[in-house]
């Protein structure tokens, strides 16, 4: 999704959001704080502070998104 919608697209960043939970739950705190970090500031600078994306990734909620490709 990096390359083809570039780092601060919506999709990008809600599929690095889940990426950064899912870790948390396995177990790999390291990782999934930095990853986590780093996408709650690109969304905030994206989105916004107030976007439900980004409020969502500083509960550690899931951000529910049916991804389907779309043309480019």
């Amino acid at each position: 999704m990096r390359d083809t919608l570039g780092v601060e697209h919506p999709d990008t960043l809600a599929c690095q959001a889940n990426l950064s939970i899912t870790l948390a739950a396995m177990g790999r705190t390291a990782q999934s704080d930095q990853i986590r970090e780093a996408t709650l500031a690109s969304m905030a600078a994206a989105l916004g502070e107030s976007h439900p994306d980004t409020v969502a990734l500083q509960a550690w909620r899931r951000i529910n998104r049916d991804l389907e490709p779309q043309p480019i």
